[in-house]
């Protein structure tokens, strides 16, 4: 379907939506199924093009309406040092997202970013759903830094905040 048509089931059930939230706000269907039957997967990036990806997708027109979000006008030095603050909710270590309210890591499958083609056809092959092998990319950032214009301290704070990110990735991707 149309991007415009996914836009609001999305929204609607909050794609971003952590494995602890969703195990709080579906607690009712978690004690009727087993969740270990449950096939749990994920998608994580590199950190540092993690970060650059939300920096850059806050460029976007649609966020100058929200300044709080917009990062159109600030280098990626204020980024760091007045966006991040402010918007720490938004910039989260991935793991989180796949990690039980004990810490635990819950997916069956993290798939590396790098390796996204990949893990989908194993998604498609698990579901018999041949489809997700040609997904197109539709959540696209706008052009923008890239790893060659960060300074090394930043490429620094990059790796101490989300070093947990990092070694999951290698671990488990």
């Amino acid at each position: 379907p149309p991007r415009s048509t996914l836009f609001p089931y999305t929204t609607l059930f909050r794609s971003h939506q952590s494995f602890s939230e969703f195990a709080e706000r579906f607690k009712w269907l978690l004690a009727c199924i087993n969740v270990n039957d449950l096939f749990i997967f994920g998608v994580m990036r590199d950190p540092v093009d993690y970060v650059l990806s939300i920096y850059n997708s806050h460029k976007r027109d649609v966020f100058r309406d929200t300044p709080r979000l917009y990062t159109g006008e600030m280098d990626f030095g204020q980024f760091i040092t007045q966006w991040a603050p402010r918007n720490a909710d938004q910039l989260r270590p991935q793991h989180l997202r796949f990690t039980s309210a004990e810490g635990r890591l819950v997916t069956n499958l993290l798939i590396s970013y790098d390796r996204l083609e990949d893990g989908l056809a194993l998604v498609a092959d698990r579901f018999g759903v041949p489809e997700l092998k040609n997904i197109p990319k539709m959540n696209v950032s706008p052009r923008g830094a890239v790893r060659a214009d960060l300074a090394p301290e930043q490429i620094s704070w990059i790796e101490q905040k989300f070093q947990r990110d990092k070694e999951i990735i290698e671990r488990h991707c």
